[in-house]
């Protein structure tokens, strides 16, 4: 998988960096493994912003969360990009 965490005036520990791989396994199991995601976490006046972009084909899918806890903000950033991913793949099974 090629995933690029970027933080911002945060520390993203070996636990959380695991944690989001384990998490973005499950969203990119019906694409290409080799797709590129960006996470960019960062901390804004007490308040932590996530923003995940991943480059599916056809389609670049942006999220972006904002919570008081780093670790909510990523897990609802990552479900509100899979739920991107799903509704994608939906459409296109439909066709």
């Amino acid at each position: 998988m090629n995933i690029e965490l970027v933080a911002r005036d945060v520390v993203i520990t070996e636990e959380i960096q695991g944690r989001v791989e384990q998490k973005l396994e499950k969203v990119l199991e019906s694409t290409n493994k080799e797709t590129p995601v960006r996470l960019l976490v960062e901390n804004s006046h007490g308040r932590f912003i996530a923003q995940i972009k991943l480059h599916l084909r056809g389609k670049e899918i942006i999220a972006q969360a904002e919570e008081k806890n780093m670790v909510t903000a990523i897990d609802d950033v990552i479900d509100k990009a899979e739920r991107q991913c799903r509704k994608r793949q939906e459409r296109l099974t439909k066709r």
